[in-house]
């Protein structure tokens, strides 16, 4: 069952009346003002609706809180379990989600929705939809002249699809050992031959992905 909650739509009472003026400031004038003002109603959650039946089934998480989470996610560089918590205790993540409720239903997200989310998202190529939508509203936003646009701007896309756990594993020691390589010579000279070159070589990336 898809469940989605009206953002657009005041409340009665303002939910954030607890925070004090100045700390609402901050507030609307920080990042999570940035993204519930001009990008969380922006959400493509139409464009997730069909992969769920409509009256059927247990309802979703609410799709713009859980689609805001995977970009949030990206923004911060986190992993999954690292986002759970934020989506739980994070005021800011709160704010900028439009969640205004404390109960687990609006603020827990457990690492295997945020998995299968993704999943729906990248192998539709739905990151894509997103990148560009967002990309194009702030550009709007801050008044940026797409027309004058650097050459090698055009290569950049989404970062969502992730690696599989070895691929990240293996890449990370990939990249670990080439900086100690350059930085710290005498010492990547007294790793084990068989690591390094398990790891140290380009192709070696190109097996665990």
């Amino acid at each position: 069952m898809i469940y989605t909650k009206d953002h657009k739509t005041a409340s009665l009472f303002d939910p954030w009346e607890h925070l004090g003026p100045k700390q609402l400031k901050l507030m609307a004038e920080s990042w999570a003002g940035l993204f519930k003002k001009e990008i969380l109603y922006e959400l493509p959650v139409n464009n997730i609706a069909p992969f769920f039946t409509a009256g059927f089934g247990r309802p979703t998480k609410e799709l713009y809180t859980v689609l805001g989470s995977l970009i949030l996610q990206q923004i911060h560089d986190l992993s999954d379990e690292e986002t759970v918590p934020h989506i739980a205790f994070n005021i800011q993540w709160h704010y900028a989600l439009d969640i205004t409720e404390d109960s687990d239903e609006a603020t827990y997200l457990c690492p295997k929705t945020l998995w299968n989310m993704r999943k729906i998202v990248t192998d539709n190529e739905l990151d894509t939809v997103l990148f560009h939508q967002i990309t194009d509203k702030l550009a709007r936003v801050f008044k940026v002249d797409t027309t004058k646009q650097r050459l090698d701007s055009v290569h950049i896309k989404s970062n969502m699809r992730r690696l599989g756990g070895i691929g990240i594993f293996s890449k990370s020691i990939h990249k670990f050992l080439v900086n100690l390589q350059r930085a710290r010579k005498e010492i990547f000279e007294t790793l084990p031959k068989d690591l390094v070159d398990k790891y140290l070589p380009k192709k070696a990336l190109s097996c665990s992905l």
